[in-house]
């Protein structure tokens, strides 16, 4: 089944759904800080039993950093593309180690960055890497744990955020963590979603959905991440989602509040936020809409897009410009 985040690499990049989810190909998305941070600060609040199904814990105390991690990064990328299937690397290693170089974009010559590699932390981190990528797990250091325990903290302190991550079953209240659900459908399409977190209050009578994001800027979520990683389609389909699994509670006078997003700080100096959606939001989510210029696809566009893709088998152009036989206005 699809789910937002196939949702949003289609909406973002045709050629990456194709690869990934018809061709099945092994895409490795690449993680920034922010987002590693993020997934430790989400297993060890809500899931801290599969932090070892999840996570490598390397034998550095920190990852490299600046030129040396993009060359160490690079490094591991050429030799993962360069490896066959019986783990033999195909190519002459120095070859790696040139492209790496390039890639890396350093000022220093190939001789001193391998003088400062070579058996420094930063070639234990790539051996590292390089061993464990290919078993799905994340190599972090004790710096990235010790960081994301300090924002764990502060979510369960701090009074924007403490009532919400620290709720657990009660009379009044059920709580879910990391509920997965499968097999409702928005226009025909099946799919499934893994939310963070729903709050039942039985008081109140309401159901409350609630997102975890760890971001570099907290105060700018709306335009560094929430259009960037076009989130609204995570939100829409997570309303949607409650509303099948819940719909006995819905049908007995229970009501489905919009999404909510929880925002920490990945190297924890600014407190969490708490952003709500409004119905406008919930509705341009799904018909889409356009800010400072630039058009956001909704919901409702993006499923026709894929649904059209997998009937076609036609991943390399829209169907909107399809249908316009290829000549489309400069504005779209």
């Amino acid at each position: 089944m699809d789910s937002s985040s196939s949702l949003k690499d289609f909406s973002l990049d045709r050629r990456k759904y194709h690869k990934k989810y018809v061709l099945a190909e092994r895409i490795e998305d690449e993680d920034s800080k922010a987002s590693v941070i993020g997934r430790i600060v989400e297993t060890l609040l809500l899931e801290k039993d599969q932090f070892d199904n999840r996570f490598f814990m390397s034998s550095v105390a920190s990852a490299p950093t600046g030129n040396m991690l993009l060359f160490v990064e690079a490094l591991y990328k050429h030799t993962r593309d360069n490896t066959g299937e019986d783990g033999e690397i195909k190519v002459d290693f120095d070859e790696i180690i040139k492209a790496a170089y390039k890639d890396s974009g350093y000022k220093w010559t190939l001789e001193k960055v391998l003088e400062k590699f070579t058996g420094s932390d930063a070639e234990i981190y790539y051996k590292e890497i390089r061993e464990v990528r290919s078993k799905n797990l994340t190599v972090v250091t004790v710096d990235d744990v010790t960081n994301a325990e300090k924002t764990v903290e502060e979510l369960k302190t701090n009074p924007i955020t403490a009532d919400i991550v620290n709720k657990v079953d009660s009379d009044n209240y059920s709580v879910y963590n990391q509920l997965q659900i499968e097999g409702y459908s928005i226009m025909g399409m099946k799919l499934k979603s893994m939310l963070d977190k729903v709050i039942v209050d039985h008081k109140k009578k309401e159901i409350n959905i609630y997102d975890l994001k760890c971001v570099w800027a907290v105060e700018n979520f709306y335009e560094e991440y929430y259009l960037y990683r076009r989130s609204y389609i995570q939100a829409y389909l997570y309303k949607k989602a409650v509303e099948y699994h819940f719909k006995e509670l819905i049908n007995s006078g229970y009501r489905v509040i919009n999404p909510q997003f929880i925002v920490c700080d990945s190297i924890n100096y600014y407190s969490p936020l708490i952003y709500t959606l409004d119905d406008t939001d919930m509705d341009d989510a799904f018909d889409g809409f356009t800010h400072r210029g630039r058009v956001y696809p909704g919901v409702g566009e993006t499923i026709l897009g894929l649904k059209w893709a997998k009937e076609n088998d036609q991943w390399r152009i829209s169907f909107k410009n399809f249908y316009k036989s290829g000549v489309t206005n400069i504005k779209g």
